[in-house]
């Protein structure tokens, strides 16, 4: 019990409430609690009926119970989690920016090509996103084969097509976690504007403690002091 406890504490807060949506999500939707078929994407129901809960419940909900969906946690919380914890370290504002700039444009590709669930995209979104940045980690996958990070993403499109899978959507989060990496990481290095930086009310939104190593929330604090500072601190008067 300790250890799970242990567990639990050590996990980021944004993949804690991932992993809790999901989880929870799936099994109240699998033992009867809510009907499976408003938590799938449909431009109609969605667009037409106002459900709008379905442009988030379809990042949560992961179909039927089974082996796949252990495996789909088991991504959630390991790549996830090795992401917000390294490469999101002390910038909680930036890792929710990316998922919500990565789930629209998942939402509009799921909504032009169809696709009800997109939980399984959002997670190679993050997986591709961490074999970018950790490239040469040494990774084994089935039978003791090894090879590096960075070909993780494909390693897992390959084993969905030998388990008779159609890997669209597993393709489609490679794209939109590729498209987020340039935009990011190379283009801004290569001369280019920065288009995903994360806006202000961001940091509003999320305590300071868990931005301390985001530059413009740091940036934001400062701003902040000073104008305090100006604003207490002007020159006195002696009266009399």
């Amino acid at each position: 019990m300790g250890d799970i406890q242990q567990w639990w504490n050590e996990l980021p807060i944004v993949t804690k409430y991932l992993f809790v949506g999901s989880f929870g999500l799936t099994l109240a939707a699998n033992f009867g609690f809510v009907s499976p078929y408003l938590l799938l994407l449909s431009w109609n129901e969605t667009f037409l009926h106002f459900e709008v809960w379905r442009l988030l419940t379809c990042f949560l909900f992961h179909g039927a119970l089974g082996f796949p969906f252990l495996i789909n946690m088991m991504f959630l919380v390991r790549y996830a989690g090795a992401l917000e914890s390294s490469t999101f370290q002390g910038r909680t504002s930036d890792y929710l920016w990316m998922i919500i700039v990565t789930g629209s444009i998942l939402l509009a590709a799921g909504l032009f090509l169809g696709i009800p669930l997109l939980a399984m995209g959002l997670i190679m979104v993050l997986i591709y996103y961490w074999s970018r940045k950790n490239p040469d980690v040494t990774m084994s996958f089935m039978f003791g084969i090894q090879f590096k990070a960075i070909y993780f993403p494909w390693v897992l499109v390959g084993f969905n097509i030998l388990m008779g899978g159609m890997p669209l959507l597993y393709l489609v989060g490679i794209v939109v976690g590729h498209l987020y990496f340039f935009l990011e990481d190379i283009h801004p290095r290569t001369g280019g504007s920065q288009f995903l930086k994360t806006p202000q009310f961001m940091y509003d939104l999320i305590p300071p403690q868990l931005n301390s190593y985001a530059p413009q929330a740091q940036q934001y604090q400062q701003q902040q002091r000073a104008q305090q500072q100006a604003f207490f601190g002007g020159q006195g008067h002696v009266l009399g």
